[in-house]
């Protein structure tokens, strides 16, 4: 069998197999582009902002423990991160369940929550883990990815019409032949989502196994500085103000827009306290929050930093995941992403017509021989 026949079926029958789950992780993600901007429509009374000056984070963290007090608050959005969009908006686990807090900066009142029920995270729970998180479902998609990868590596032996008919890969011919509609559809989306298809199936499956594919070379696909630095000192006057602690991060990085705080999980007993993170960006910042900055619980100081622009080795980590979701170029590169994400619905159309097509001609053709043989 030729090799092009073969690079054929690998691409037909790897996309029966995992098509389905492309397409809807595809849709999902095309979602998920504009979860803020979409979560305003659908919620706009969560990012209701009294106008006059904003309370402390500290008064509203105070809010949200005491209005929560089983639970325990992982992380703090400002009005400047995406989801925050104007609103401070505090995540809370409680009871193995996580809900979004939405706070009036003004008042500081809580405005609503959304929890794990809530649209968007059942969407994110889909095109995360398929919804399968006691099963592993990050490793399944993160299978699917490569698999979508070699999906569109095979496409493009299939499509490539050589160097000096290339663009014949972009027209679409005139025919009322159905087959050869659909056939130049599949072609030429495809061709012109190549690069999309490369990007996003690569970032995706690495979110799963990242770590296992640096660690075959000896590196770590995520750097931090060392885990013994990153502790807090507990002191007889408390924990510093998060406002304090916001301050201090924020003269660390002159110039940096804070974008959301990470608060360290309680320290299990004979255990160091965790330091708190705090995450800025730049305008040299392709995504939100590639600056990380950490500072003892306590004392206020910073324990350790991170910047793209300071340190090395960090090119993989500050691009990962906004080569994957589109964040890097504003709203233009995040509009790509979302017909990008609606290109493997038509793939899939045009690819599941052509083989129905081709397979209905060939049993066509195989009853009109019948007869001939059953005469001779």
């Amino acid at each position: 069998m030729k090799p092009r026949k073969v690079i054929a079926k690998i691409h037909l029958w790897l996309s029966m197999v995992v098509g389905i789950f492309i397409v809807l992780i595809g849709l999902t993600g095309s979602l998920l582009v504009f979860e803020p901007e979409i979560n305003n429509m659908l919620h706009p009374d969560l990012y209701k902002v009294t106008k006059g000056e904003k309370v402390s984070y500290q008064d509203a963290l105070k809010t949200v423990s005491d209005t929560y007090s089983k639970g325990e608050i992982d992380r703090v959005y400002t009005p400047a991160e995406p989801t925050g969009r104007g609103v401070y908006v505090f995540r809370v686990n409680q009871n193995e369940k996580q809900q979004a807090i939405y706070i009036d900066p003004g008042t500081g009142k809580i405005n609503g929550t959304l929890g794990d029920k809530a649209f968007f995270n059942v969407v994110l729970g889909f095109h995360e883990y398929l919804l399968l998180e006691q099963f592993n479902g990050e490793s399944i998609v993160g299978i699917i990815g490569f698999l979508f990868f070699l999906i569109t590596l095979s496409g493009i032996y299939l499509w490539w019409p050589g160097l000096k008919k290339w663009s014949r890969g972009f027209i679409m011919r005139q025919s009322k032949n159905p087959y050869v509609k659909q056939y130049d559809v599949h072609k030429v989306i495809g061709g012109v989502s190549i690069p999309f298809l490369l990007v996003v199936s690569l970032t995706g499956a690495l979110f799963a196994y990242d770590e296992t594919i640096f660690g075959w070379f000896g590196g770590h696909a995520k750097v931090t500085p060392p885990k013994e630095n990153l502790i807090s000192t507990p002191l007889a006057s408390g924990k510093a103000p998060l406002d304090r602690l916001l301050s201090n991060a924020e003269k660390a990085v002159p110039h940096g827009t804070i974008m959301q705080v990470r608060l360290p999980e309680k320290p299990e007993k004979g255990s160091s306290e965790g330091a708190v993170e705090i995450r800025l960006s730049r305008s040299y910042d392709p995504g939100n929050g590639n600056i990380k900055v950490w500072l003892d619980q306590y004392s206020g100081k910073v324990v350790g930093k991170l910047d793209p622009k300071v340190n090395a080795g960090l090119l993989y980590q500050t691009w990962h995941l906004p080569l994957h979701t589109g964040s890097f170029g504003g709203v233009f590169t995040k509009i790509l992403y979302v017909i990008g994400g609606l290109s493997p619905s038509i793939l899939m159309f045009t690819g599941t017509y052509m083989w129905w097509y081709k397979r209905k001609n060939k049993h066509k053709k195989k009853k009109q021989q019948m007869p001939q043989s059953s005469v001779a």
